[in-house]
């Protein structure tokens, strides 16, 4: 008796040859699927481009219609505009509603319902035809999920070439999701597998016997190996020792695919191309790495902010990629000694260009490729002892903002908010410095001037803002947060436009925007209020006086504020002033995961009236 209502059965030639015959096929057919929604979304894009081509066609001709007597089409066409409006609205509520996490550090409704159909899909392929056979379900299950091993190591590629980001837009950092939820789904496939196996030997009294033998001894080490890439894989011990999580997902997952190719010979089809993706990968990464000879010095007036400045030689194929690319970029950085050049390629860390010689759209910095870092542990804890030239490794750049985003000044959008905690303004200042510049050009686009663009920092201590170029955060909003927080001596003036409860509420949470290093001292905030207090005072004696908690600048139209950010204030400005109807905003943030929840739950508000939103929170996949 086997599961459920599956029995050990007695099969004869035909009947083998027949199972074998629906394992291939179904193995085969759960691959191509894959191809199923990777066409759709080309036949969607292909859809909307029509329609939208259609759309603004007949938009002229009904304004032709409508300077006519005849003005019943015009009403029509104004009815149907009226319709599709609403139609995009309620599709904006639920684009936003699947970009929410389920629970928070669970992953979000789209990654759920994504992940979730796709194992519904492959356990259906598992079990149909397999009648009440339970060997053929459980050899089913492996051919299935081998057969994925393909496609979840192309979810891997960083590479802009990847065919899966060409097809889909999404970035290596947007498609990680998806490669570790396809992780999971394979592990418990490949473990059901193998406890159907065991099951099927104790029960047949063989266990003994088989345990001898070369397949079975090569299938459980396979899944050994799987368990234990799954178990490194768990985020809390990413966040942990990330460097012993990627040595050890390197190293197991190519393990595994020898493993499993003289496991069976039914497998080998999937594991000769799985081999050839993971060749492909680690070509890319080593093609895409360059050396570089940088600067390592400690921003001045910080207390663990380091400044990278990179030599890139115009000749380089790196100088070429950045050429091209865009501001927001990242690139992965890691030393590049002697001593152990082996170690340091798995040291390898992702940081955003602060500034890039070889790109108009980046505020330059003395022509180096700049990077802004704070030291804490690690390999950034190694960069900070450096106060002379080294070598470094480079690879890239990456990132959602050269294959996803928009163009925010031609795609219609009214206005653009950028947020930054901290070191996160290495994201959203390249962004702000290349749009403020093209509104500003001597040939602005019609619709440039029409784009409003806020751009609101927080940070720490006013000193972690000397990074950036003047030019570059010209109109920003700097919030020097160190001291605003609900601890004692804390005067937080209360907001006219907030009820009692909910001031209460926000006295009540924790500070979000703080995050100190393991080994700050406690002294750390009073050195930083001093500091604080002391270029406000400077500040305020240099010109003119802001609005309201608001003081004068050395560097021209800069706004510095004292406290966190009023997300809800700033948030509705935002939409107050980009004007009524379903006219677009753009959010993107970068900063400490609280900072990211806190605007968002005040841009939801907004999505629920019926505004649409165009939203990005910046943050490396693992």
């Amino acid at each position: 008796m086997g599961l459920f209502t599956y029995h050990f059965v007695s099969s004869n030639q035909d009947q083998l040859q027949r199972r074998r015959e629906l394992l291939d096929g179904y193995g085969q057919f759960a691959q191509l699927s894959a191809l199923v929604p990777l066409f759709t979304i080309i036949l969607l894009r292909v859809f909307l481009f029509l329609e939208e081509k259609y759309r603004f066609s007949n938009l002229g001709k009904s304004r032709k219609e409508h300077a006519s007597p005849v003005v019943s089409r015009f009403a029509d066409t104004v009815a149907a505009a009226n319709k599709r409006e609403r139609s995009e609205v309620l599709w904006g509520r639920v684009q936003w509603w699947l970009d929410d996490e389920v629970v928070s550090g669970w992953g979000t409704w789209r990654e759920w319902v994504v992940g979730g159909s796709w194992a519904v899909w492959l356990m259906v392929l598992a079990m149909r035809d397999t009648g009440d056979d339970y060997l053929h379900l459980t050899k089913r299950f492996g051919i299935v999920a081998a057969s994925q091993l393909p496609l979840h190591y192309l979810l891997a590629l960083k590479s802009p070439l990847s065919p899966i980001t060409l097809i889909t837009r999404l970035s290596h950092e947007e498609l990680n999701p998806y490669h570790r939820i396809l992780g999971r789904i394979l592990l418990s496939f490949f473990t059901l597998h193998a406890s159907f196996y065991l099951n099927f030997y104790i029960q047949s009294s063989l266990l003994l016997k088989r345990l001898k033998d070369r397949d079975v001894i090569l299938g459980l080490t396979a899944i050994m190996i799987l368990l234990t890439l799954g178990t490194t894989a768990l985020q809390k011990v990413r966040e942990k020792n990330y460097y012993f999580f990627f040595v050890a997902h390197v190293i197991l997952s190519i393990s595994v695919l020898p493993v499993l190719w003289f496991h069976v010979s039914h497998l080998r089809v999937y594991i000769a191309e799985s081999g050839v993706v993971y060749l492909l990968l680690i070509l890319q990464r080593n093609i895409t790495q360059t050396s570089v000879l940088a600067t390592v010095s400690p921003v001045p007036g910080t207390k663990n902010l380091i400044s990278i400045k990179a030599t890139v030689p115009a000749s380089s194929s790196l100088s070429k990629r950045l050429r091209k690319s865009k501001p927001g970029q990242h690139i992965y950085l890691a030393l590049a000694t002697r001593v152990s050049p082996l170690q340091d390629k798995f040291r390898i860390n992702p940081f955003t260009i602060a500034s890039n010689p070889f790109s108009s759209s980046y505020p330059h910095e003395g022509g180096k490729l700049n990077l802004i870092i704070r030291s804490l542990s690690g390999t950034t804890a190694r960069l900070a002892r450096f106060h002379e030239e080294t070598n470094l490794m480079i690879e890239g750049p990456y990132g959602a903002a050269a294959t996803s985003f928009p163009d925010f000044l031609t795609g219609g959008f009214a206005s653009v908010l950028l947020v930054a905690g901290g070191v996160g303004a290495t994201f959203t200042v390249p962004i702000y410095a290349d749009l403020a510049s093209r509104i500003a050009g001597s040939h602005p686009a019609p619709d440039h001037d029409k784009v409003k663009v806020r751009h609101v920092w927080a940070v720490r201590s006013l000193a972690d803002t000397s990074w950036a170029a003047a030019e570059s955060v010209r109109g920003c909003e700097i919030y020097v947060t160190a001291g605003s927080g609900s601890g004692s001596g804390d005067r937080r003036e209360p907001s006219r436009n907030r009820s009692r409860e909910q001031q209460e509420e926000q006295e009540q949470e924790p500070e979000p925007f703080i995050v100190k290093a393991p080994d700050e001292e406690e002294g750390g905030e009073a050195i930083e209020l001093q500091e604080q207090a002391r270029l406000l005072s400077e500040s305020e004696a240099a010109g003119d006086q802001g609005g309201r908690g608001a003081a004068a600048d050395t560097v021209p139209q800069r706004v510095l504020r004292n406290g966190r950010p009023d997300f809800r204030t700033i948030v509705a400005e935002v939409f107050a002033g980009s004007g009524g109807g379903n006219k677009k905003v753009a959010v993107l943030v970068c900063g400490p995961k609280a900072m990211s929840k806190s605007l968002r739950r005040e841009v939801a508000v907004w999505v629920r009236k019926g505004r649409e939103v165009w939203w990005h929170e910046e943050g490396f996949g693992w």
